[in-house]
């Protein structure tokens, strides 16, 4: 069943552009009938893959460490979620990705990679939050 959210606490939602909204937005996509969590990609378009696996990857960081986070997940989802950052996101981040997949085991470069994340946070939520701006259309589609 699709989750109807109406057409104004969606512009609520856009108007905070906090952290907290986006995560609120992240969990109505997850929570959507067109959601698969088997598929690595969730089977979401790329945008909306984006915004639920980084918004993961940068909270289970900065709860646990980011090596929890690649412990946790899978290789088809780790790629997927590369694949992704690759195309898509700011500089640095599929590398700082990359590192973690490879290094995951490496305590110091755990380490380094957590300052990292911690350091790039914001950036993280400005960037998802102009993910969610360019796809706002389609994401109204798919909750309301």
């Amino acid at each position: 069943m699709k989750p109807v959210i109406s057409r104004s606490f969606l512009d609520r939602l856009f108007a905070a552009s906090d952290y907290n909204s986006l995560v609120q937005l992240s969990s109505f996509i997850l929570g959507t009938s067109t959601c698969r969590l088997q598929k690595a990609d969730y089977g979401l378009p790329r945008p909306f893959f984006l915004i639920i696996e980084s918004l993961v990857w940068f909270a289970q960081a900065e709860r646990s460490g980011a090596w929890t986070y690649f412990e946790a997940t899978s290789a088809p989802r780790q790629q997927a979620m590369l694949d992704a950052l690759t195309a898509e996101a700011p500089a640095g981040f599929a590398q700082a990705y990359a590192t973690g997949i490879e290094e995951w085991r490496n305590e110091a470069k755990m380490a380094a990679l957590d300052r990292w994340l911690s350091e790039h946070d914001d950036e993280n939520n400005r960037w998802l939050w102009r993910l969610a701006n360019v796809n706002r259309e389609k994401i109204d589609e798919l909750l309301s």
